[in-house]
């Protein structure tokens, strides 16, 4: 038998069963409620009692729903030691139905927030460009987060690796430093400057491979701040790189 049930967002039980679960003529436990609703007075009772009816044998017989502070201010009487164990059965059953919705309620918020927290790192990877092993750490990121297992998220892509643009420089023996470069990559179109708010105030500034530029290489996300990217490049596309470099230097 069902003890305590949720209606009109409430969590309850009604009059009938107490009258089943107690042993008693319900006519009787609607007298009891009666009684408890006269004493309580009309700002407890219109919180606390709801009056309807039910239909046995084609008459019309009034019931009530109670709250558990309804039900607990009516079997307070009822002493008996098969009474007090009912009564503990109900009470274990509020409380279980009452933890079921707030597990419900949590479980749904979570998940509107991980829907958020993807739809932030959707709009994050398009924008900031990100390469394919810097969205997946995102996304396990935001999994983690929320509780929500990776294993359907790839352990890892395979692609070509990128290194830093001063490490290309060093193995490729050329002497122009990484911030000249950067530079002439600024005015070829294939890197650019963003911006990002600082915790200090104002804004700090990072670079970005553009469209144009991830021909080249892809953006990760630096490991100094996952709010910035930091450019790396192929090396099996640093030659031709090098090459738009040399005839920028040229003209």
């Amino acid at each position: 038998m069902e003890l305590v049930f949720v209606e009109n967002n409430e969590v309850v039980t009604d009059s009938l069963t107490i009258a089943e679960m107690f042993g008693k003529r319900h006519d009787n436990v609607v007298a009891d409620i009666r009684t408890q609703i006269e004493y309580a007075g009309e700002e407890f009772s219109l919180l606390n009692f709801q009056e309807s009816n039910f239909k046995s044998r084609g008459k019309q017989y009034p019931k009530f729903n109670l709250t558990e502070e309804a039900f607990t201010l009516v079997v307070f009487s009822y002493n008996t030691k098969e009474a007090v164990q009912t009564k503990i059965k109900f009470i274990k059953e509020f409380k279980r139905i009452k933890e079921f919705i707030q597990n419900q309620a949590a479980s749904s918020s979570n998940a509107i927030d991980f829907e958020k927290q993807l739809i932030g790192v959707k709009y994050a990877t398009e924008i900031l460009r990100v390469d394919e092993p810097s969205k997946i750490r995102m996304l396990t990121e935001a999994h983690k987060q929320h509780g929500v297992p990776t294993s359907h998220l790839p352990d890892y892509v395979d692609e070509e690796l990128k290194v830093s643009l001063t490490q290309l420089l060093k193995e490729h023996g050329v002497k122009m430093s990484a911030a000249k470069v950067n530079t002439r990559l600024i005015e070829l179109g294939l890197l650019e400057i963003k911006e990002r708010p600082s915790s200090k105030g104002g804004t700090k500034e990072f670079k970005s491979l553009t469209e144009a530029g991830r021909k080249y290489g892809e953006n990760a996300i630096s490991p100094y701040n996952a709010k910035e990217t930091q450019p790396l490049y192929y090396p099996s596309m640093f030659n031709e790189l090098l090459g738009l470099l040399l005839e920028k230097e040229v003209s």
